[in-house]
């Protein structure tokens, strides 16, 4: 129990660091190549990931969480698991090679074609470090994860802020990505001591699938709903406002997918081992999705409140439109960033087959928003986004996985309401300052006070109230030192 508990506080801690860092480089990279490219060139990008990310997440099968979560594993099922993804790979690398007309005439953009082709590499390239990824997580090493994701970021980051510079458009966008997943594959192959052997146990593959099968499926639906929203508004409104679109989103998600990265990386090997002690395993997780909402609550909520500078001063004057698409995509985040951890539960249960069937109603909810919310344009699937997800999901999204592990929606809230309550307290003190005190100021001006401004009030918030999540951070941090 010690030695668990020290390995999930120094994957936390060596996650956090890692991601931080990470984070903050991905932000910066950002930054130069809005500066310098176009919301078109993004949108280009958006249409095509829509499928590629599709592609990348099927070549993956769902066989490397198999191998995390699967309490005991031989070299017969690591080795089965690794000729499938490479097969899974190469296959569709080559359909995607052989539909990338098709895609280009689909959204009635010829340069698609070209860009299409390059980026089916990705496939091959990915399904070769998902083993490698998978061993690294299960032996929860993640300071060798850390490393390798900060270092693959920065290399990759680097060529595409200078493919840019030198006037390469859309194609530094997509060396970015192939620079960025082939390093860590690299880099993941040197970490990892494992190698395959020309040998495949079909019955090793059939014990992994069992889990994975229902994995891969959820994930495969969950991407098409969460990209439906690429998928119509490039086909029917344009590049352009896709870029912007997709810029928004992916501001927010910045953010939010970092710190599901950092925990999940660590919570979900460590929920596994201890998967039979229910009562444990809802007081780890408790513990966990608080102590996001720590940090995340703040984040979005006072991203919501200082948009407009933000997007002002940092990206330019030319993408004014983001900003009330990103005020609306933060409300999102607030409940996306404990949201995900729900897939915790079931995958450290092992019932990913209800998950994939809370994945296809949860779907069917968001596609059919997607659709109406077309109507009034990206501002309207922004919009209905938003109010599918508090007035129709919330609570079940909740209520069903915390079954297993006997939690309830009531439990839930009151463990997050402690961060929510002085995040929304900053978040007008913040506003206030802003309309009383900072009305001519500069983009920058205003974002020197407010930010700083807001996390003074936020810590004296949480202090104050002596709220749980930052009480237990203080002892951790104690116990560190």
């Amino acid at each position: 129990m010690r030695d668990l508990r020290r390995k999930t506080l120094s994957g936390l801690n060596w996650s956090a660091a890692g991601q931080s860092f990470q984070q903050l480089a991905a932000v910066l990279f950002s930054i130069f190549l809005a500066r310098i490219l176009t919301p078109n060139d993004f949108g280009l990008l958006a249409m095509v990931f829509v499928f590629s990310g599709f592609a990348t997440l099927l070549s993956e099968l769902g066989l490397g969480a198999a191998l995390v979560q699967r309490e005991q594993i031989e070299h017969r099922h690591i080795n089965a698991a690794f000729w499938a993804n490479l097969a899974a790979g190469a296959v569709l690398a080559l359909v995607f090679l052989a539909l990338a007309p098709a895609l280009a005439s689909f959204y009635s953009h010829p340069a698609l074609e070209a860009i299409s082709r390059a980026v089916a590499l990705l496939f091959i390239v990915s399904a070769l470090g998902v083993v490698q990824g998978a061993l690294v997580q299960r032996e929860m090493s993640f300071r060798r994860l850390a490393f390798i994701e900060i270092a693959a970021t920065v290399i990759a980051g680097c060529v595409a802020v200078a493919l840019a510079a030198s006037g390469y458009g859309v194609w530094s966008l997509v060396a970015q990505l192939l620079c960025g997943q082939t390093l860590r594959t690299t880099m993941l192959w040197w970490v990892s001591a494992w190698r395959p052997t020309l040998t495949l146990d079909r019955s090793s593959l059939r014990e992994l699938w069992g889990f994975s099968s229902h994995l891969m499926g959820f994930n495969v639906f969950n991407y098409w709903i969460r990209n439906l929203d690429n998928l119509l508004i490039g086909r029917f409104v344009g590049a352009s406002d896709l870029g912007v679109y997709s810029r928004a989103y992916s501001l927010m998600l910045l953010p939010v997918s970092q710190a599901s990265r950092v925990t999940s990386r660590v919570m979900f090997p460590a929920l596994s081992r201890i998967r039979t002690d229910i009562e444990r395993s809802k007081s780890l997780y408790l513990k966990a999705t608080r102590s996001i909402a720590l940090v995340m609550f703040p984040i979005m909520i006072g991203l919501l409140v200082v948009a407009e500078s933000f997007v002002l001063a940092v990206l330019g004057e030319k993408w004014r439109a983001v900003v009330p698409l990103l005020q609306l995509f933060c409300l999102i985040g607030v409940g996306q960033s404990v949201g995900t951890t729900a897939g915790w539960i079931y995958t450290s249960q092992g019932r990913t087959d209800l998950m994939m069937k809370w994945g296809i109603f949860a779907g069917l909810v968001q596609a059919a928003s997607f659709v109406v919310g077309l109507n009034w344009g990206v501002m309207g699937v922004a919009a209905a986004y938003v109010i599918a997800s508090y007035t129709i999901l919330w609570y079940p999204a909740w209520a069903i996985p915390g079954r297993l592990i006997n939690l309830t929606f009531g439990q839930m809230m009151r463990n997050l309401a402690g961060p929510f309550v002085c995040s929304a307290l900053m978040g007008v003190a913040v506003w206030t300052i802003g309309a009383v005190l900072l009305g001519g100021w500069s983009p920058w001006g205003k974002l020197a006070v407010q930010v700083p401004f807001g996390l003074v009030v936020y810590v004296l918030c949480v202090h104050m109230l002596r709220v749980q999540s930052y009480v237990e951070l203080r002892e951790t941090i104690r116990e560190g030192w």
